[in-house]
């Protein structure tokens, strides 16, 4: 295989291979469609050598959305069940304070729940527990979605260079003419 047509071949496999990662290939503009379909039929490449590929395939990067959108809705979690079971908790201690202890202690009745006075689930220790699963895993997924991230940012960054530089390589020769 000569040269110019090695060269082709590597720069259609990267546009390509970049087009796949970015997933840009449903949503490319006219131009950037046009230079794709010149680029793959080896048309036009003097004219698209003086064109700067930056600005016609820009770099693109996925992100999680789902998953930080599940981190962001889960954030305060832990917050809004505490202040739920609290609400569950304070009218029953208010009539255990009426009617059996007024000395009585509110985190010592939140967790031993005399006479059943509210339902098992709103426990302190339950609450506690459940409060602390659901931080494991926001801790769990925000290193997830950091990993995820640098990963993605990482292949996408190398294979957009990849990409860049052969069409450089490709381009050149038609510069020279």
């Amino acid at each position: 295989m000569p040269m110019s047509a090695a060269a082709h071949s590597d720069a259609v496999d990267a546009v390509d291979k970049w087009l796949t990662i970015s997933k840009q290939t449903a949503t490319l503009g006219a131009s950037a469609r046009v230079f794709v379909e010149d680029l793959r039929n080896n048309r036009n490449q003097r004219e698209w050598s003086r064109v700067n590929v930056e600005q016609i395939l820009p770099f693109r990067s996925e992100t999680p959305r789902l998953l930080l959108v599940i981190r962001a809705g889960a954030l305060f979690l832990p917050i809004l069940l505490t202040w739920l079971a609290l609400s569950q908790v304070i009218g029953p201690f208010a009539l255990y304070l009426q009617n059996q202890q007024a000395s009585a202690n509110f985190l010592w009745f939140w967790q031993t729940n005399p006479g059943e006075s509210f339902a098992e689930v709103w426990s302190l220790s339950h609450v506690a527990l459940t409060d602390a699963a659901v931080l494991a895993f926001l801790t769990v997924l925000a290193m997830r979605i950091t990993w995820w991230e640098t990963s993605r940012a990482e292949r996408t960054e190398a294979t957009y260079a990849e990409m860049l530089s052969a069409l450089e390589f490709y381009f050149v020769s038609a510069r020279d003419n």
